[in-house]
């Protein structure tokens, strides 16, 4: 896939910010991420005890910190309840934002040509 077809326009939104950038939408990621950076600005809980988190590079890991509670619009459609990121300390500086596999499915991405939207709007949760 193009760098195009896998990237997504979202809008975050913290207590008294609101951030237009793009993510990652990343279908082999166990969970979604947030760069320490961007979820100091929004405002994150930090936990007790860190974590890692291993990635796909050999030795690769990412140092969980915390997690950030976000309102989020995914291209131009809201998502209801918004989105609970884990927050990477050493996530690329290229990369602020990966959705991963849980919220890929639960909001229905579907991956076009364009990009990845979702399947239907506005985005219905189920309980199966």
């Amino acid at each position: 896939m193009r760098s195009e077809q896998v990237l997504a326009r979202i809008v975050l939104i913290g207590r008294d910010k609101r951030f237009e950038i793009r993510a990652l939408v990343d279908t082999g990621a166990s969970v979604s991420i947030i760069s320490k950076r961007l979820a100091e600005r929004l405002g994150y809980f930090p936990l007790g005890e860190p974590y890692t988190i291993r990635t796909a590079d050999r030795e690769g890991y990412l140092k969980i910190i915390g997690y950030c509670r976000v309102g989020l619009i995914f291209e131009g459609v809201k998502v209801p309840g918004g989105c609970t990121f884990e927050v990477a300390e050493n996530l690329r500086e290229d990369v602020d934002v990966i959705i991963g596999r849980p919220e890929i499915d639960k909001w229905d991405i579907i991956f076009t040509p364009e990009g990845p939207r979702p399947r239907k709007i506005p985005i219905i949760l189920d309980v199966i």
